[in-house]
């Protein structure tokens, strides 16, 4: 597995590469855009990305990547907790933004993650997060093996929250998975309202689904 970090700060740098290096990553680091330009992000399985470095902003490098259509998952790493930094990284591709001071076990627990929702071998049909399942061939979920009555459209929902794990979806992009042409006739608290009854049939799960104010929501298995 092969990690490229882009960071400022060596103490950090360092400490990201030597953690990483013992959980058997191989680990590129770089300090600055001119370096990380020269590192081919398509060549690695991940990036951790700061947004503050010498020679501009994390964001320039992440426009970069995906204006080429470079799918690498990218976790930003950053000291910016402000929500319109956040809710700019996420909604220019970035997979996940975790800020400092950071716990090295959540980030490596947050990469893989990622990479597990992205793995090509992974069972199409089957998707899992903690005690619930959805089988997608019969359209039915479970949680802790007794199956949930869902509507069409919540089960839509949950299995699209769900097939991409870990990773903030937006209002806007979720409204037009779910109801496509029909999303003009939508009344703005539908996605909420959906959202509500879905976590009502999850208790005492409920905390699957995070609210990611001012963005949309997130499938995850962790507790606020």
């Amino acid at each position: 597995m092969k990690l490229l970090v882009i960071e400022d700060d060596a103490n950090i740098s360092f400490a990201l590469k030597r953690f990483f290096a013992e959980q058997g990553y191989e680990v590129n680091a770089c300090f600055s855009l001119a370096e990380a330009y020269q590192l081919h992000p398509e060549r690695h399985d991940f990036i951790i990305l700061d947004l503050n470095l010498p020679d501009g902003e994390g964001f320039e490098y992440l426009a970069y990547v995906r204006s080429r259509e470079i799918q690498t998952p990218i976790i930003l790493l950053t000291v910016r907790d402000q929500e319109r930094d956040v809710v700019r990284g996420l909604k220019m591709g970035a997979d996940d933004y975790i800020t400092k001071p950071f716990s090295l076990a959540v980030l490596k627990a947050r990469i893989e993650a990622i990479l597990r929702r992205a793995s090509p071998d992974k069972n199409e049909n089957t998707l899992q997060c903690g005690t619930l399942k959805l089988d997608r061939t019969t359209k039915t979920a479970f949680l802790s093996g007794k199956t949930l009555e869902l509507s069409q459209r919540e089960y839509e929902l949950l299995e699209y929250l769900t097939e991409n794990q870990e990773r903030t979806l937006p209002r806007e992009r979720i409204l037009d998975r779910l109801w496509g042409w029909e999303r003009e006739e939508v009344f703005d608290n539908t996605l909420s309202v959906t959202v509500k009854r879905l976590r009502a049939k999850l208790a005492p799960y409920q905390h699957y689904i995070r609210t990611v104010r001012g963005i949309g929501y997130r499938m995850t298995e962790e507790e606020q």
